[in-house]
């Protein structure tokens, strides 16, 4: 199922901006119905309850992704082209669909003309990461999604891996995210017609120590989306925490460029000189790759306009204010690890509160009313988990947005 490119594209890699995955069901009786119906006209309804609620999970989140394509393309012009997974292990890791229902469903639109093959799969040699194909949808699909309602799926693993040996019988880890999702339930993060309320935590190994971000609905939406979205009827906020892994390499350090209070990690006192977004993409190139002697640009840092004479200039500047960078290691104390140390925060934090506040990787959303109560619990959560770990305690900075209102920012501090 993957083509392998010639030497022109080696370094070449197709996104699709909406990848097939089990997301949503049908929400009441008369939406499942609806769906049991375009399983009927695709000539896939099963004479078993288990294969059609399997298929139903798949084809709902297909005609959900496919309105999100479809509001692409009136405000981009962009075609509605949805990435479909054809790789086994892709639908074995993520849930209980499987393969087989995954490959019957695939056809099935195909043959129907839902949608047609348009992007051969490919895979980027240089990083050792692939893609799927690609597939246009036909411009009937999206209308079939209107009057649905939607809802999350718990047939998504709580957590999967994605290392070769992925076979996940971690009971804590299941059971934690399972509680965290009945929390959740009670009162769903609801977007139109989407109440959302499971996301799944993916590590990189099978000792659970790198990655364990969230993924689920949320996570794919664009910021302005998410914003109009609603908990129990209230409006909410997203809380986020001002460069969290580089804050996390301070209290893991103890190498701190603050006397005090600081606003912005990425801007101490002796870098003022330098444009924010050149130190950020600089440093996060670092922690991304586990080293701070990033002596080439990387793709974040000439998004961020630098070039090769720019970023020897600038490392001279940020290697001596930022000496945490020094302990950065890969594979061993980099971004994945640090995004176990941020998830683990933000879990603790839900489970003590026991409030619906959603877990968006560095940043919490919850309703406005308890944004900056919020903001602070995550502060002194911080603080706890440092302790705990050894480490030198530090209060994050963190921002507060909300829809159509201007961005409040929170100083951190030194404990």
């Amino acid at each position: 199922m993957t083509r392998l490119l010639g030497p022109k594209d080696l370094f070449v890699e197709s996104e699709f901006e909406e990848v097939l995955s089990p997301l949503v069901e049908p929400e009441t009786a008369t939406d499942k119905a609806a769906i049991d119906h375009f399983l009927l006209e695709l000539d896939i309804l099963s004479d078993r309850p288990t294969t059609n609620a399997k298929m139903g999970v798949l084809l709902s989140s297909f005609l959900l992704q496919a309105q999100r394509l479809e509001g692409r393309r009136e405000r981009k012009g962009e075609e509605m082209i949805i990435g479909y997974p054809h790789n086994e292990t892709y639908w074995r890791k993520r849930s209980s669909i499987g393969y087989k229902v995954a490959e019957k469903l695939r056809e099935a639109l195909v043959q129907h003309g839902w949608m047609t093959h348009q992007e051969d799969a490919t895979i980027n040699l240089h990083g050792g990461t692939g893609n799927c194909n690609g597939y246009l949808i036909a411009d009937f699909v999206p209308a079939k999604a209107v009057g649905l309602s939607f809802q999350s799926t718990e047939m998504i693993y709580a957590a999967s891996t994605s290392a070769k040996r992925f076979k996940l019988k971690d009971v804590g880890v299941d059971s934690r995210m399972k509680a965290i999702w009945a929390i959740w339930k009670k009162a769903p993060l609801t977007y139109g017609d989407q109440k959302m309320f499971t996301a799944s935590r993916r590590f990189n190994n099978v000792s659970l120590t790198s990655g364990g971000r969230m993924y689920g609905q949320w996570t794919n939406m664009k910021q302005e989306e998410r914003l109009k979205c609603t908990i129990n009827g209230q409006p909410v906020a997203e809380v986020d925490v001002s460069a969290m892994h580089l804050t996390l390499l301070f209290s893991i350090t103890g190498k701190i460029p603050f006397n005090d209070v600081f606003v912005d990690p990425y801007q101490p006192p002796s870098l003022e000189h330098i444009d924010r977004s050149k130190v950020k993409a600089i440093i996060n190139s670092a922690i991304g790759g586990g080293t701070r002697n990033q002596t080439q640009p990387t793709k974040m840092i000439q998004q961020a306009g630098i070039n090769q004479a720019q970023l020897s200039e600038i490392r001279q500047d940020i290697i001596p204010t930022y000496e945490c960078l020094k302990a950065l290691k890969k594979d061993e104390l980099y971004s994945e690890t640090l995004a176990y140390h941020e998830t683990e925060i933000m879990m603790r934090l839900v489970e003590r509160l026991q409030k619906p506040i959603f877990i968006l990787h560095d940043c919490l959303i919850c309703q406005q009313d308890i944004a900056l109560e919020v903001g602070e619990e995550l502060q002194r959560e911080y603080v706890d988990y440092c302790k705990k770990q050894g480490w030198t305690p530090v209060a994050p900075a963190f921002s507060i947005d909300r829809h159509e209102t201007d961005t409040v920012y929170v100083n951190g501090y030194l404990v």
